[in-house]
């Protein structure tokens, strides 16, 4: 990935300017003439629309018409014109014969990519398992995160070259992201990397999404869960459409008392998905159990394999084969993401709406039925005292007004 222009102003302003003076003098130059070019050339297109207007707004309403179509071949072409390695590490797979079946299957299906992203907090096992589905040590990895990461983002290419006429040219295309938390902020969501992030891949279709965690903790952490609600507020929920869940550390000879390997991986895995959907929103989240380190066990055939005896390699190719064959890819684009809050925001009307049914059609009817029984059993009451009154020969009782009864009540409520 190219570096950011950010990134490269950190240094010293001095050397900046030194390293960099002639280049901006030549690219002054340079848009000076495109824009002279550009004027001349506007100058001849206003003299066309001038000779002839009826064309203009011909090609112009053909060019809306268009517009989407042509940004997905813009896409297209740029993706072709992007410089692809060879994949050299597919020979080393001891899984490579499933793995070619898989992308077979892609091709088969009109496929000449798949794209992936990786998402997770740092130390989760995102490049570790980046190199493991290359085949190569691809990515740098450290089991401690000394400094905050430069680069918001790193694409690896790939391209597919054994000599196979029906596969040769397939390209793989896989984009590693920096850790999503803010160690330095006092572990709170790094908001200004998924912001990075949203642009580096605008426009790119990422056939699946990967999002790592660790499979050898207890429970989701309360900054788990900003983190899985940052990425719905700046990627769109649509993007847990397309995610697959990547447990790292899957290698667990010894699971906690009172589970098995088993009962705990689905033990965990559930709690993962519980934080990630909601009451009306529940992707289906597909999980995947891996072990990157050298000290996985090996079946006969060399594959890697689990507690359980399971090849996580190949399930996990399997299933983003799987998820890229299952539906569109997502792509972002500006307006996709929403502020916190703002998608339940009209519940609001709804919720008021529902209240003042509540109130009109059940507790107004009661309590004016409370009201009216009360009315009757004072004026039953005060009848009782009138009749007793006219056998004792005493005048009628009075009974206080309204406003009366109102001011003894403030008497008694007072003192």
């Amino acid at each position: 990935m190219a570096p950011r222009p950010e990134d490269e102003l950190i240094g010293d302003e001095d050397e900046y300017e030194e390293e960099y003076e002639e280049e901006y003098e030549d690219e002054l130059e340079e848009v000076e003439e495109l824009e002279l070019a550009a004027e001349a050339a506007a100058g001849q297109a206003a003299a066309a629309a001038a000779a002839d207007p009826q064309d203009d707004e011909e090609v112009t309403e053909g060019d809306e018409d268009d517009d989407e179509g042509s940004t997905e071949e813009e896409e297209e072409s740029e993706d072709d014109n992007e410089v692809a390695q060879d994949w050299t590490g597919l020979r080393l797979i001891p899984e490579a014969d499933q793995l070619l079946d898989i992308l077979a299957q892609l091709k088969q299906d009109g496929r000449k990519q798949l794209t992936l992203l990786l998402l997770g907090k740092s130390g989760s096992g995102k490049s570790s398992t980046l190199n493991s589905l290359l085949g190569e040590k691809a990515a740098a990895v450290s089991a401690f995160k000394l400094q905050p990461d430069t680069e918001s983002s790193t694409t690896y290419l790939r391209q597919v070259s054994l000599g196979d006429a029906e596969l040769d040219g397939f390209r793989l295309k896989i984009i590693d992201t920096c850790g999503l938390e803010d160690p330095e902020a006092g572990d709170t969501v790094n908001y200004t990397a998924l912001q990075r992030i949203s642009e580096d891949i605008k426009g790119v279709p990422i056939d699946a999404v990967l999002y790592v965690d660790r499979l050898d903790l207890y429970r989701v952490e309360p900054l788990d869960k900003r983190i899985m609600q940052s990425i719905s507020e700046t990627f769109g929920r649509r993007i847990w459409q397309k995610t697959l869940l990547v447990l790292s550390h899957g290698n667990l000879p010894l699971p906690p008392p009172g589970t098995t390997f088993e009962t705990f991986s689905e033990r965990r895995i559930s709690l993962l998905r519980k934080a990630m959907r909601g009451a009306f929103f529940k992707p289906a989240l597909p999980a995947v159990i891996v072990e990157n380190s050298e000290a996985c066990k090996v079946d006969s055939d060399r594959c890697r394999i689990l507690p359980d005896g399971s090849r996580w390699v190949v399930d996990l190719w399997g299933a983003a084969g799987d998820m890229a064959l299952g539906s569109k890819p997502y792509s972002w684009r500006k307006g996709m993401g929403r502020k916190g809050g703002s998608s339940l925001k009209w519940l609001i009307p709804v919720v008021a709406y529902g209240q003042y049914l509540a109130w009109k059609t059940l507790l107004q009817p009661r309590l004016q039925k409370e009201e009216d029984k009360q009315a009757e059993a004072d004026a039953a009451a005060w009848a009782a005292k009138a009749q007793e009154r006219r056998r004792l020969g005493i005048g009628p009782p009075l009974q206080p007004t309204p406003e009366n009864a109102w001011r003894l009540e403030q008497m008694y409520d007072d003192d």
